[in-house]
């Protein structure tokens, strides 16, 4: 999976951090009991509450439904939806949104419980939304809209909006355009606040120098604070900004950087990232920073065409059908040299054809038959829950 798609894995957000500052006073202990796992003492209080407050029903309704009272759960999340609950509209738009309680998902249907919410000022009602347009998912995909939303959830600060925000600014669409300052801007804030993919984002923005004066010293810091955060991409940024470093006049001072990038590239490669794999795969075969070893490129090539990453299953199938790293095996090559074709790789079919003129007819079925059913498997599956806030320790 490209980087790009990594970073903006992940789905609506489910609540903020253990401060209850978003909800009433009365609902504050409840809801600080909730976040920081006292699920029975918070279902306690707030089962006193709900008969007179719509707020504390939606509450106690999604605990319900976390632990598996499904029907008295989306009864309670109903009731207070139509009481005019902000929290109630948007607990009712996390149902549809994720296909809580045996409800099927739906974000189309999502929209216009978190429209009502947001509009009465529902703080992670907005940062859904936004999200929603952000993606287009549930709705056309509108940067417009996306930033309206967002803007209003991260009035207060909060690290998920601002991300989600830096997200939307950074990309262009119709008459939406980039402000990479504004974005760099905006990780930086999240990244602050601890928020590990806006560390990642500001690391990559001061390697490159996108919207904020480079500087390689200051986004190595943001990328191995964000590796240690649990973002493994950020192990592969760092090995690539390892192996952009231009060359001297010093060559162990470049085998010494080569290595560097290696040692990160395993790293994400052993962490599941596919393009880390990839490159590592690369250099067995090269011999580059590491013994030439195609046994272990083929393990690696293999590793990332599992997930999907195109220019892995060219390679693998180009490997396969020469015998490089092992037996040879045609019609296990022939369809990932399909399956590449099929995900879009540039040179995939002009090798393939080559191969059909040697191939029987009855291998090359057998070969396009496993590529019909082939179907990618991510290493590591996205996470739908927030990342967890790691700010980083003060110098």
């Amino acid at each position: 999976m490209p980087l790009a798609a990594l970073l903006a894995a992940g789905t609506v957000a489910h609540a903020q951090s253990n401060e209850a500052t978003d909800v009433s006073p009365a609902l504050r202990p409840a809801v600080t009991a909730y976040r920081a796992g006292d699920v029975a003492g918070a279902e306690s209080s707030l089962r006193a509450l709900a008969p007179s407050d719509a707020d504390a029903a939606a509450w106690l309704g999604a605990i319900l439904l976390e632990r598996g009272a499904q029907r008295e759960g989306l009864r309670l999340i109903q009731q207070s939806a139509d009481a005019g609950s902000a929290e109630g509209a948007h607990r009712l738009a996390l149902v549809f949104a994720h296909g809580d309680g045996g409800t099927p998902r739906n974000e189309a249907r999502a929209v216009e419980p978190f429209e009502r919410a947001a509009e009465k000022g529902h703080k992670r009602a907005q940062l859904n939304l936004g999200t929603l347009y952000l993606r287009g998912q549930g709705v056309p995909r509108d940067l417009i809209q996306a930033r309206a939303w967002l803007e209003k959830a991260a009035m207060n600060g909060d690290p998920y909006a601002l991300y989600a925000l830096g997200r939307a600014m950074s990309e262009s669409l119709g008459p939406a355009n980039a402000d990479l300052v504004r974005a760099a801007d905006l990780y930086r804030q999240a990244a602050e606040k601890g928020h590990p993919f806006a560390a990642l984002r500001y690391g990559l923005a001061l390697s490159d120098g996108s919207g904020i004066k480079r500087d390689p010293a200051a986004a190595h810091r943001w990328l191995v604070h964000a590796q240690k955060s649990g973002v493994p991409e950020a192990a592969l940024a760092l090995g690539d900004m390892a192996a952009r470093t231009p060359a001297s006049r010093d060559k162990a001072a470049n085998d010494k950087l080569l290595k560097l990038a290696i040692t990160w590239f395993e790293v994400a490669a052993n962490a599941g990232v596919s393009s880390a794999q990839f490159k590592l795969a690369n250099a067995y075969v090269a011999g580059a920073g590491v013994t030439r070893d195609p046994v272990q490129a083929r393990l690696w090539y293999s590793r990332a065409a599992q997930q999907g990453l195109t220019e892995a299953q060219n390679a693998l199938g180009i490997m396969l059908i020469g015998g490089g790293g092992g037996p040879a095996d045609p019609v296990e090559g022939y369809k990932w040299l399909v399956v590449a074709e099929r995900g879009g790789h540039p040179d995939s079919r002009a090798t393939r054809e080559k191969i059909t003129e040697q191939m029987p007819d009855r291998d090359r079925k057998r070969a396009e038959a496993l590529a019909q059913k082939f179907v990618p498997t991510l290493e590591t599956p996205v996470d739908p829950a927030p990342p967890r806030l790691n700010p980083p320790q003060k110098p």
